[in-house]
């Protein structure tokens, strides 16, 4: 037979099947991503609240808790009658609670970067790691560093992620979620100083860090029922991560100007000042303390 001659197709002539750009791997991908995307909570929704209700009780309550372990401190280490001791002593809380508030914009850049579940899970271990090591000190200096920066830069790593992770699970619920969450920290304000002054009087001081380090490590198993929903797209979240990279470009390449201020976050902002007044909060007990 001989070769047609090739030439433009007919008008009417429909054009034989090909992949577009919707059919590309990718695209798929993301249709089913789009469409598992609901509010998939269900079961492990709840469970999510409890982990967060519990992480929230865990970190504020031996936080509120410190003035058990201040009275155990000081007859551990020195005496009530030396007023240096007891204003060294009062330091570890302060700072201890401080720093949980002063590292959140902190904490917030990562949990946009990494996820709630990696950014709470590697928090608690932290946290957990501070707090052993606080048992194994011989004096009050380095529990600044052991109790006052390690152990609570872990707990604000593990509290953010609790607070950011009920917004992905619930949407009706969600103020009645916040409730139950927050008033897990209530309870265990309550509950824990009678724990402690118990165990204080049986074990001692170190031995009661150890047993504390139970909540920790509970917490740290917590922080695996973050899982995170398909609620974003492979370009949402790529997006993301420049979004959050973009917030910390400070200084221009062409150096304008020292600062970049419109690329700086308000959220950031507003962090840094909630941080700086927490430092402020336990001033008034430090005072008093000094005083006394």
């Amino acid at each position: 037979s001989e070769a047609q001659p090739l030439g433009p197709a007919p008008t009417g002539a429909a054009l034989p099947p090909g992949p577009g750009p919707s059919d590309s791997p990718e695209a798929a991908v993301e249709k089913v991503e789009v469409e598992l995307a609901g509010p998939a909570t269900g079961g492990w929704g709840w469970l999510v609240m409890l982990a967060a209700m519990w992480c929230n009780g865990s970190v504020f309550g031996i936080q509120n808790a410190c003035g058990v372990l201040f009275v155990s401190m000081l007859e551990t280490f020195g005496s009530k009658d030396d007023d240096k001791m007891v204003f060294k002593t009062a330091w570890v809380g302060s700072l201890s609670m401080g720093m949980i508030f002063f590292c959140c914009p902190i904490v917030s850049v990562f949990t946009d970067l990494f996820g709630c579940r990696k950014t709470a899970v590697v928090g608690a271990a932290v946290g957990f790691v501070g707090l052993m090591s606080s048992s194994f000190v011989s004096s009050i200096e380095p529990l600044y560093l052991t109790y006052g920066i390690i152990f609570a830069c872990g707990c604000s790593f593990a509290y953010q992620p609790s607070l950011v992770i009920l917004g992905h699970y619930f949407k009706k619920r969600l103020g009645l979620v916040n409730g139950i969450v927050t008033a897990g920290s209530s309870v265990f304000t309550i509950l824990l100083p009678l724990l402690l002054r118990v165990l204080i009087d049986s074990v001692g001081l170190f031995y009661t860090l150890r047993v504390l380090c139970i909540f920790m490590f509970v917490l740290f198993l917590a922080g695996f029922t973050y899982r995170p929903l398909a609620t974003s797209t492979k370009d949402k979240e790529s997006g993301g991560i420049q979004s959050s990279k973009k917030n910390f470009q400070f200084c221009h390449l062409q150096g304008d100007s020292l600062c970049s201020v419109g690329s700086w976050n308000t959220t950031c902002t507003f962090w840094i000042l909630c941080a700086l007044c927490s430092l402020g909060e336990y001033a008034p007990s430090l005072i008093m303390n000094i005083t006394i």
